[in-house]
């Protein structure tokens, strides 16, 4: 039956069926006796042709009415290695799909209807044969019952089907699948995918990855959780593409596979140092002017640090802090070297003999000083030098100790909590010890030498840590990447051109370690070659962790591509559907009636039986609909809202010789130890059951 009328015909018997087997017999007969029909055999021998050919047509007629009712109750299912997914010109794949259109929203309309429930749930006969051969797996027929359960042929209703959840209603209205992705020239316009906790967006994470790893793009991976799959996933994919020599592996939980990182031992503005570190103290209420204080100092302290020539660490913060006289002492004698008078060494020398011999008046304040640092102190009142930070420096070993200890007292714990056991040496490195052998990296370098870097927060043991490490990476990415928009990865290119580079950032969990400095990163890195993929469950994650949903919004409001997979709030469903046009639908209403008239007339009462054909305008998709998503299934809004509907393909890696066995056995010890409650579905969840990551897919 042609599909040309305003309402389609798909939910239905397919009728097709008997005038295929009504010309079929009526061809054989041809073939076989022309006589029947008066007919010579050669005539037969045409005739039969043509019908065994109107027979052909009307069975693949009947087989797209078929097909499309079996993709409304059956889940697709695509598995593939790696190495082999699909290389689409000028774009990263994201998975088959269809454009949603007009079309599906009617079509998923239609399913809903009552009329429309025979094909789409399992009929009574069905389930009752399915239940029937469950019982008979502990008898002789074991073997067959098994195999016609397992089997998961179209032709097959009684084989078991994964439980992906959600409808798979919603990809069956299009049969006919497409490889999706976005256009590489579009990706700095960034990518957010949405999606509650075990429904695959790690796993989207691996597939696009795999593929930056490929293509030879920078690729810096943030995992506030640390998923084993995905660290064996990036070690393999440099392996497999020759990209070893670049790979850098960064994990707060495993010191002793892990490269070093000073988050705060590059910047571009000295400033930048005491950003970041004081960014994850509380500055609400009367915090915010102990946090301003407590910057104040962070800053005087690495500005006389860089002067000195000493690279500022985490751990070099706190020692200052915590006695700021020996770091005063250093850095005044530098200055006075440089800028005081020739016999300053001598007058202070003499100062100290004065207060040694208590011949000289000691402020209340520096009673519990030492002799020098108060004689410095006092000389450099008399003899005041143009520097601020000496001055800053001076002021702060003026105050009492005790007062000074209550200003700083939310500081100093937190630095602590960043510096204390093998963690703080990752994120605190001694430049200075020759027999270390792990690396320590820099996003410029990183940068310029084409590498990758995965970062492995380990936020399940100390979700403090966790924030600001990840706020002090992106905070310093942000640094580069303003170097990088104004000159480049080669600041002498030899025709004077800007080369940007191309580097794409996947942060998984990202209201994790989203902060102040997450605005300008989606806001303006995309000028410097940067592609943001950021990862999160909800829309109030991201609200609660930047405090303020007008600063949600704006960061919300750079990202041009989204990914939507299964959510379960109703605000993160809206937040996709409404971006979305409203669409006509066709309804058909039957209407049934009669009227009386005068018997006289001969005409006792008159029927009548009609279909009426009307239009409604609904959303094109919903957020019940987003709602009922399956796992590993998402709609995408891509490029100037065109909307797909996807699904992701499961990368069959079993046993991937790129991932060494020592690392293999970290990713294990990972998996154990990361085991939290959102898993306790893990032995029915089908999507963990056949992980994306390196452990492979049962069959």
């Amino acid at each position: 039956m042609a599909q040309n009328g305003i309402l389609e015909a798909l939910l239905r018997p397919p009728i097709e069926l008997y005038s295929v087997v009504t010309a079929g017999l009526a061809a054989a007969v041809l073939f076989a006796a022309p006589w029947v029909f008066m007919m010579t055999p050669e005539l037969g021998i045409v005739a039969g042709s043509g019908l065994l050919a109107f027979a052909l047509w009307r069975v693949r007629e009947a087989w797209q009415v078929l097909r499309y009712q079996l993709g409304l109750t059956r889940y697709r299912i695509t598995r593939v290695a790696p190495h082999r997914l699909p290389r689409l010109r000028d774009r990263i794949y994201l998975g088959q799909g269809f454009a949603w259109t007009q079309q599906h929203t009617q079509r998923r309309i239609d399913a809903t209807r009552p009329a429309a429930q025979p094909y789409i749930r399992p009929s009574l006969f069905v389930q009752c044969l399915r239940a029937l051969l469950q019982s008979l797996r502990q008898t002789p027929l074991a073997l067959l019952t098994s195999w016609l359960l397992s089997s998961r042929f179209w032709w097959n209703p009684l084989g078991d089907q994964p439980d992906l959840g959600g409808t798979p209603v919603l990809h069956g209205v299009e049969p006919t699948e497409i490889p999706v992705g976005l256009s590489q020239r579009h990706r700095n316009g960034h990518l957010l995918v949405l999606g509650t906790t075990r429904v695959g967006k790690t796993r989207l994470l691996e597939l696009l990855v795999t593929q930056d790893i490929r293509d030879g793009k920078v690729v810096i991976v943030i995992d506030p959780k640390g998923d084993a799959d995905l660290m064996l996933r990036v070690y393999a994919e440099a392996a497999r593409a020759g990209r070893l020599d670049q790979l850098y592996l960064f994990h707060l939980g495993y010191p002793d596979v892990s490269a070093r990182y000073n988050g705060i031992g590059n910047f571009g503005r000295i400033t930048e140092v005491a950003n970041r570190a004081t960014n994850a103290l509380p500055s609400t209420g009367n915090s915010a002017a102990f946090k301003e204080f407590a910057w104040r100092f962070t800053n005087i302290v690495a500005q006389a640090q860089v002067a000195l020539g000493d690279v500022p660490t985490y751990e070099s913060l706190l020692r200052d802090i915590t006695d700021i006289e020996p770091l005063f002492l250093r850095y005044a004698e530098h200055a006075l070297e440089r800028h005081g008078p020739d016999d300053w060494s001598a007058r202070v020398d003499a100062i100290v003999a004065r207060i040694e011999e208590r011949k000289y008046p000691v402020p209340r304040a520096l009673q519990d000083r030492q002799a020098r640092m108060v004689a410095i102190v006092d000389f450099l009142k008399q003899h005041p030098l143009t520097d601020a930070v000496l001055m800053g420096l001076s002021t702060a070993v003026r105050y009492e100790r005790s007062f000074f200890e209550k200003i700083v007292a939310s500081l100093g714990p937190f630095l602590e909590k960043l510096t204390t056991g093998e963690a703080g040496k990752l994120i605190s490195p001694d430049y200075a010890d020759t027999d270390e052998e792990r690396p320590i990296f820099d996003w410029q370098q990183v940068i310029r030498q084409g590498g990758i870097v995965y970062v492995g927060l380990d936020a399940l043991t100390d979700a403090v840590v966790a924030s600001a490490v990840g706020n002090s990476m992106l905070a310093d990415l942000v640094s580069v990447g303003g170097k990088l928009y104004k000159r480049g990865t080669d600041p002498h290119h030899p025709e004077g051109a800007i080369v940007l580079p191309e580097v794409a950032c996947h942060f998984d969990e990202v209201n994790e370690i989203v902060g102040p400095e997450f605005v300008p990163m989606v806001n303006k890195l995309g000028g410097a070659g940067f592609m943001i993929h950021a990862y999160t469950q909800t829309i109030p994650d991201i609200e609660a962790r930047v405090g303020d949903a007008a600063r949600a919004q704006q960061i919300l409001g750079n990202f041009n591509h989204v990914v939507m997979l299964r959510v379960k709030n109703d605000t993160t469903a809206r937040f996709f559907t409404e971006q979305l046009p409203e669409v006509d639908v066709s309804l058909l209403t039957t209407i049934s009636g009669a009227t009386d008239t005068d018997g006289s007339t001969g005409t006792d009462f008159i029927s009548r039986n009609e279909d009426r054909a009307s239009t409604q305008r609904v959303p094109m998709i919903s957020a019940a609909d987003v709602m009922a998503l399956p796992q590993g299934q998402a709609f995408a809004l891509l490029e100037g809202n065109r909307l797909y509907k996807l699904r992701m393909p499961l990368p069959d890696a079993r046993g991937d010789a790129h991932v060494p066995p020592s690392l293999r056995e970290v990713g294990s010890r990972m998996r154990a130890k990361y085991r939290t409650s959102e898993r306790w579905a893990a032995e029915t969840d089908w999507l963990v059951d056949h992980p994306f990551g390196l452990t492979g897919v049962s069959t």
